[in-house]
């Protein structure tokens, strides 16, 4: 575990004394920091020194830890005197002797670094601690100066245009890539498969890549605020040959984590392979400390892995990766896709880019018909069957409108694929989707046991498989939509849009 070759700063004091007293306890067990751990003994013996430094937490610590991997966490919250905070971390950043790249690029463009969005992501991300923000915003740009140099890039959020043709081979290849779906918490998964990478590519390629995630499309305040969860599947025999370049690429990444705007909630390594326990347990061991207590390891075959995840609220029907399959590239080259499109509209920044929650309802074919949000809705829709076919059309537009409501009050959105992004619909298609469902279903002569179809070619399962939410879900819409509620947004309806559907 050899120390990052960059020169002591500020910016990292904090973390270097951690290394420093973490690197002692691992020469103290006998284990060398040149390496990863080689055999099960050693293995062992480093899943001890994690289960102490665990141990040590208190019990605050511990449940602050849990909350995050299971997505109970609060989000972070904006203090009253966010304007007095911002005055004070330039203040801060001005005594930190070391911010050439953070000059350049202020000289370059004043108004993208001055900006109050921009820096505001930076305390957020550090829990407003202004002196921390501070340091990381003066790494952030040294960090983009070492990979993209003086140039544009470096005082603007980065684009793909910005990465090589090898750059893109490497982002083309799927080693890294976001999940179509959040968790059940609303936080964005990375899922990283360093078994995929392409070890004929230099290494800075990878890392210029890799900072498009971790620079770009991270930096939006939504994730500041729900931060993001990491899953690394360790599948293959071809780790074994890469151990050496994945130690020596751990020992880089550390400085561009360390300029990073991105909260980790948690990390989750998987493997199906006993043999590679001494890789996982180094890969950990590697980890700043706040991060090496929100690690799971997760062994087993692949049905077991999905559902250990399943119980930390990952979905797992995108999921990329399987031990005895090619990586699946369908999802993140079409997420590909919707970026380039977003850049060209000259809209640089990514987080107008809508990724599919839990809660949205999804237009189209494929995929969508076991989309969460389409099984949730399913539900919502038969709760009212029985009203909606009893009444006229008036009452059945009130009535598709309050189900869109309360689909729109638990944070879900209505989607459709148009030109290569999601974009979300008016209410007007909204409610057209619940009428079509119930069109649909009264057509093939009620709702199925199973799956039904919408017939914008949307299904939506009727969440079998979902009762204990579909239970709770009918107690809470059964408490809000009384008779009343749906008379008023009748007149509502009558009065404003007298002529729908």
């Amino acid at each position: 575990m050899v120390a990052p070759d960059t020169t002591p700063s500020e910016v990292d004091l904090v973390a270097r004394e951690s290394n420093v007293q973490r690197d002692k306890t691992f020469q103290d067990a006998g284990l060398s920091l040149e390496r990863f751990p080689q055999s099960s003994g050693e293995a062992d013996l480093v899943d001890k020194l994690l289960a102490d430094e665990i141990e040590k937490l208190s019990l605050e610590e511990k449940e602050r830890n849990t909350f995050d991997l299971y997505g109970m966490a609060q989000e972070t919250k904006d203090p009253e005197n966010i304007d007095e905070l911002l005055e004070q971390m330039e203040l801060e950043i001005r005594k930190i002797n070391r911010r050439e790249a953070y000059e350049k690029a202020k000289y370059l463009n004043e108004e993208y670094v001055m900006g109050k969005d921009f820096r505001h992501i930076f305390l957020c991300c550090d829990g407003f601690d202004v002196k921390s923000a501070a340091h990381r915003i003066v790494q952030h740009f040294e960090v983009k100066r070492e990979l993209f140099g003086d140039a544009p890039p470096l005082a603007r959020n980065l684009l793909m245009s910005d990465l090589s043709e090898d750059d893109m081979n490497v982002l083309n290849s799927g080693a890294w890539q976001i999940l179509p779906e959040r968790d059940a918490a609303g936080r964005l998964v990375l899922v990283i498969c360093p078994g995929y990478r392409d070890n004929s590519v230099a290494m800075d390629s990878h890392l210029r890549s890799q900072a498009y995630f971790v620079l770009s499309f991270l930096l939006t305040e939504d994730v500041q605020r729900k931060g993001i969860v990491v899953v690394v599947c360790l599948f293959g025999e071809s780790l074994v040959k890469l151990q050496h370049t994945i130690f020596l690429q751990f020992d880089r990444m550390k400085k561009i984590r360390s300029g990073g705007v991105h909260k980790v909630a948690g990390v989750h390594f998987l493997l199906s392979q006993e043999y590679l326990r001494p890789l996982v347990f180094g890969m950990q061991w590697l980890l700043p400390e706040h991060l090496r207590t929100k690690v799971r390891v997760h062994f087993g075959n692949f049905e077991q892995l999905k559902f250990k995840l399943q119980t930390f609220g990952i979905p797992m029907d995108c999921f990329p990766c399987h031990p005895n399959k090619p990586i699946n590239l369908e999802n993140h080259l079409q997420w590909i896709q919707s970026q380039r499109k977003q850049e060209e509209r000259g809209n640089s920044n990514t987080a107008d880019t809508i990724v599919p929650g839990r809660f949205d309802v999804l237009f189209g074919r494929g995929n969508t018909r076991n989309h969460t949000g389409n099984v949730r809705a399913a539900h919502i829709a038969d709760m009212f069957r029985d009203k909606y076919e009893s009444v006229g059309k008036f009452e059945k537009t009130a009535i598709a409108e309050r189900i869109v409501t309360i689909i729109q009050e638990s944070q879900g959105r209505f989607l459709k694929w148009e030109d290569d992004v999601w974009v979300e619909v008016d209410q007007q298609a909204a409610r057209n989707k619940i009428s079509h469902f119930y069109r649909n279903t009264r057509n093939k002569g009620g709702p199925s046991q199973s799956k039904q179809s919408t017939s914008d070619g949307s299904a939506i399962d009727d969440g079998s498989a979902t009762n204990s939410e579909g239970e709770l879900l009918a107690s809470a819409v059964s408490k809000r939509t009384q008779s009343h509620s749906t008379q008023q947004s009748t007149k509502r309806i009558q009065k404003r849009r007298p002529r729908d559907d």
